[in-house]
């Protein structure tokens, strides 16, 4: 197979922390060449750390290798930096604490299926930070048009298809040619900053060659689908997005014009695919006038340069479409991936499309009415509230307030998203600019809210189970009854725990008293994401609601709990004996002071040092409170949370907070 060196290939973006990003051997900065335990490299990225650089691999490669290292100029032990590999937004592979002077430490990844590949270097000490990735390389050819190619529904385009687009259940596509790459940069800011869907998968056409959108797609981390124009570029080249459904595997797409600015919230329209017919398809009325039109027949003769006749020319047989009364615009629109499979296949069944075009190449929106035509044929066009496609060629807006998020108003009601087209484009220029002159946008999913989706397996658990459900958990009560939380919005306390847990870094944690399994699924939650993410929870007892809490949790929550059945105190003398280690415990079994302080004592063995060693019910039960005075008296630091005094959350339990300074 094909080995590809990533110096010898363009990144989608680089940023490094002094000079330049050194390739082919050169560090980049003072004329000097990399060099390590005296021998040259070819093939190096010199990286100066801090420092990131992303390429786009496209689904084509499997493997990722390199080794890492300092530069020979920099004193040995005085600079050190952490080397992590990120693909698709997600840590695959780190070398931690890497010491100037130390020989070049080997790092290598399965980067199958990735379509961005990120290499991250971190350091607390930036002088001299002469940081190396030494013949880094992956299998495969980058930055190619893939052999499996698909023209678009209209023929203006060839499309590249990716080998393996990753599923996603929110999509976001849009299209750019050379030229447009600042209208791209204001559009994609805007879906990033007032989108709120992090999770979406943004997906740009590139269209043409173009290092400048090139270097857009890498600022919000999207996923590039390289495209060659078959015919010249025009407003009808962007049939492509009318066959996106093609390409990209999502099971609901959002298709945005690269000149639309995204102003509030997308949920709400994902959302509405949810509600509608399977083949529903939401789009917005051209013009915001209900009677702007009379059908398409009318719009066909007054904006496309056609007549009557047209409609059954272009479908060779015609069923009353053009008396469709919907006339729409294509700069939003959206469906299921089955509905937009539906609009493409319909198209391309049109046998008189291609000819109608060449018509009259002077009015090169035409493929706009093919779009209607197509609706009309299908039944599938479901109108969008005029502010979700705002156009500014037939509407007037006002612009109130861009402090934070633009507030734009139209008739009084405030636009969702801003359409500049046509000769609206270069209205409100203090639009412009917005979001593209933002450097280093905050992107990509992360690691995704699972404390969200805790919360979304406990809601149903709990309406089967009402209050007395919170018995044994955190929003217990003293008298071994559940309590009405304060706030069961967010569960405060749960997130409390969650956060500490997530916050922290934690991989593996035990806890020792299972009860009805929610602080468990809680921590589950918090670790779920990493690779190797654990949480063994130890009972006597099997509580029939701790499995039916953890039945309605996502499968990768689900699959980190691991219960333990017996004695706590055998059992974590057992994990010792394994050699088992954690990053940290929840102690909240047998509540007597010499119970908690023996499995304290063990704790202090099997949680690595300076991690969160948790003790629950404090303010109950005097033996906790006693137990904590000797685990104090023997020199750990302790935090009482949830303590008398404020507005409280919980009803006196408390947590307490020690750090493991063993």
């Amino acid at each position: 197979m094909t080995t590809s060196f990533l110096d010898a290939h363009a990144a989608l973006q680089s940023r490094v922390g002094y000079g330049t990003l050194g390739v082919g051997g050169r560090l980049g900065y003072e004329g000097k060449d990399v060099v390590v335990w005296g021998q040259t490299f070819e093939h190096a990225l010199s990286t100066h750390a801090p420092a990131r650089v992303l390429y786009h691999l496209g689904g084509a490669s499997t493997r990722f290798q390199c080794s890492v290292a300092f530069n020979d100029d920099v004193a040995h032990t005085s600079a050190w930096a952490d080397f992590a590999v990120v693909a698709d937004g997600r840590e695959i592979a780190a070398a931690r604490g890497v010491c100037a002077g130390e020989p070049p430490r080997a790092l290598a990844a399965n980067i199958a299926g990735a379509q961005l590949l990120e290499l991250v270097v971190t350091t607390t000490h930036w002088d001299s930070c002469h940081t190396l990735w030494l013949e880094p390389r992956v299998d495969g050819t980058l930055n190619e048009l893939p052999t499996d190619t698909l023209v678009d529904c209209l023929g203006f385009s060839k499309i590249g298809v990716p080998p393996a687009l990753p599923v996603a259940e929110r999509c976001i596509a849009t299209l750019v040619s050379p030229g447009y790459e600042q209208l791209l940069d204001d559009m994609l800011g805007s879906v990033v900053a007032n989108g709120g869907c992090p999770d979406a998968q943004i997906v740009v056409f590139l269209l043409g060659t173009s290092p400048a959108c090139e270097q857009v797609v890498g600022k919000y981390r999207a996923i590039p689908v390289r495209c060659r124009p078959v015919r010249p570029i025009i407003i009808g080249s962007k049939a492509i997005l009318y066959s996106a459904a093609r390409v990209l595997p999502a099971r609901r797409i959002l298709c945005l014009d690269a000149d639309t600015l995204v102003l509030d919230e997308l949920g709400p329209l994902f959302g509405a695919l949810d509600v509608c017919r399977p083949d529903a398809i939401l789009v917005g009325r051209e013009s915001h006038e209900a009677n702007a039109f009379r059908d398409l027949t009318d719009a066909l003769e007054r904006i496309y340069g056609g007549q009557a006749g047209d409609v059954e020319r272009i479908l060779g047989e015609a069923d009353g479409e053009g008396s469709y009364p919907l006339v729409l615009n294509d700069g939003v629109f959206a469906g299921t991936r089955e509905a937009l499979l539906a609009l493409d296949a319909t198209l391309r069944a049109m046998p008189g499309t291609v000819q109608w075009l060449n018509e009259r190449a002077d009015i090169t929106w035409r493929n706009q009415f093919l779009f209607n035509l197509a609706l009309a044929r299908l039944g599938s066009g479901v109108e969008l509230d005029p502010t979700n496609n705002l156009q500014t060629h037939t509407a007037e807006v006002e612009v109130h307030d861009l402090s934070l998020r633009p507030e734009v108003r139209w008739q009084g009601r405030r636009v969702r998203i801003l359409h500049s087209s046509g000769n609206g484009r270069h209205r409100h220029p203090q639009l412009r600019g917005l979001y593209g002159d933002v450097a280093e946008p905050i992107v990509g999913p992360g690691d995704g809210d699972g404390y969200a989706q805790f919360l979304a397996a406990l809601r149903p658990w709990l309406g089967r189970h009402g209050v007395p459900g919170l018995a044994q958990t955190f929003y217990g009560a003293q008298d071994g009854q559940g309590a009405p939380p304060r706030d069961p919005s967010t569960f405060p306390v749960l997130a409390l725990l969650h956060y500490v847990i997530r916050a922290s870094g934690c991989v593996r944690v035990f806890e020792t008293g299972t009860a009805n399994g929610v602080s468990a699924a809680c921590m589950a939650a918090a670790v779920a994401h990493r690779p190797g993410g654990r949480v063994v929870t130890y009972d006597t007892h099997v509580y029939p609601g701790a499995e039916q809490l953890w039945s309605a949790l996502p499968e990768s929550m689900r699959g980190a709990l691991e219960p333990r059945r017996g004695d706590s105190l055998a059992g974590l003398r057992a994990a010792l004996d394994a050699g088992e280690r954690y990053d940290a415990a929840l102690l909240d079994s047998v509540h007597t002071e010499e119970h908690l302080w023996a499995e304290f004592e063990l704790a202090t063995q099997l949680v690595r040092p300076g991690a969160p060693i948790l003790a629950h019910d404090w303010r109950w039960l005097e033996g906790i409170q006693r137990a904590l005075d000797r685990i104090a008296a023997a020199g750990y630091g302790i935090v009482r949370l949830l303590g008398p005094g404020a507005v409280e959350e919980e009803r006196g339990l408390g947590l307490a907070l020690i750090e493991n300074r063993s």
